[in-house]
């Protein structure tokens, strides 16, 4: 009789340790990742889709927020070339890819990457947070290479939930760096911003492409040209995702499985001497405005790529 006051005794102890025990270290029920949006009073990021630094800058300003109410973990920042899909091409050694990896954390090496510990808004929009490419703080050994880059933001918070491609929250972007040394592009024949033609007949388009007069200049190895519907052209490959009404390629591509008849000159080339007979540009009916895209390499690996408006008649 006495052991029943004893087992009660002891049961009821057991189940306020088991409930201490819980308070102490409550199951987590966040499991929404951190969210990844504009900085504050900012209607876009940077860099944007599609965005071109010119050959004058040497810098590009980076502008993104990432909030969760838990507590952000750590971010990061990913920058590498995406000329070719990710494989590797052949390069000049006195030319470097631009890449970047800065992970924003409470303890990051460097001090204007880090935030308090247990922040749940971080706002990147200052001059400290910059990505050079030139000058003393470049992340680039020598000479930055000229082309197509992809920037990747993503975020884990305090309990391991993480930003992802697959439901779209991480923030991919792919923009475009220019430099001297690389091939110049020039279309001399635009009226009012945008090349005009008629529905039927061959787009007359004036200009050149060439190696250009800069000390680092190489020539002209590959041109690949494309008339494709407006904005079709930023999906991941940079192949067009909407309707493609011409392409012709011409040489050898040093990123990318694609190859066409020998070029015939590498210091210059005519636009109107290259679209002409069977490489004519002929503008399709039922279309008003279409995209000409010039893509050219040279022997060093630069890339330079131009989009040309085309309004049809």
């Amino acid at each position: 009789m006495k052991r029943i006051p004893l087992l009660f005794s002891a049961l009821v102890m057991t189940v306020l340790f088991s409930c201490n025990d819980e308070n102490d270290n409550p199951p987590v029920s966040d499991l929404e990742a951190p969210v990844i949006g504009f900085a504050e009073g900012r209607d876009s990021f940077r860099p944007m889709e599609g965005e071109v630094r010119s050959a004058s800058t040497d810098h590009m300003h980076i502008r993104f927020s990432v909030s969760d109410e838990s507590g952000i973990g750590q971010v990061l920042l990913d920058i590498h070339n995406s000329f070719d899909g990710h494989t590797h091409g052949r390069m000049s050694n006195v030319f470097s890819a631009l890449n970047v990896k800065d992970i924003y954390s409470p303890d990051a090496s460097s001090p204007f990457l880090r935030f308090p510990e247990g922040s749940t808004f971080l706002n990147v929009d200052g001059s400290s947070t910059d990505i050079y490419w030139e000058g003393p703080t470049s992340r680039v050994e020598n000479n930055v290479l000229a082309g197509p880059y992809d920037i990747i933001i993503s975020a884990v918070d305090i309990h391991g939930n993480q930003t992802s491609f697959a439901d779209g929250s991480n923030y991919l972007a792919t923009f475009y760096i220019e430099r001297p040394y690389a091939p110049v592009i020039a279309v001399t024949n635009l009226h009012d911003g945008e090349i005009e033609g008629e529905a039927g007949e061959a787009l007359e388009v004036e200009g050149t492409v060439g190696s250009g007069s800069h000390e680092l200049s190489s020539e002209i190895t590959f041109l690949w040209v494309r008339l494709v519907e407006e904005d079709h052209d930023h999906d991941h490959n940079h192949r067009v995702a909407g309707e493609e009404y011409y392409e012709r390629i011409w040489g050898n591509s040093a990123w990318r499985d694609l190859s066409g008849p020998e070029l015939p000159n590498g210091s210059e080339l005519k636009f109107e001497d290259i679209f002409t007979g069977d490489n004519a540009i002929v503008l399709p009916e039922g279309e008003d405005h279409l995209d000409l895209i010039i893509w050219a390499e040279d022997a060093n690996g630069n890339i330079t790529r131009k989009v040309y408006e085309v309004h049809i008649d």
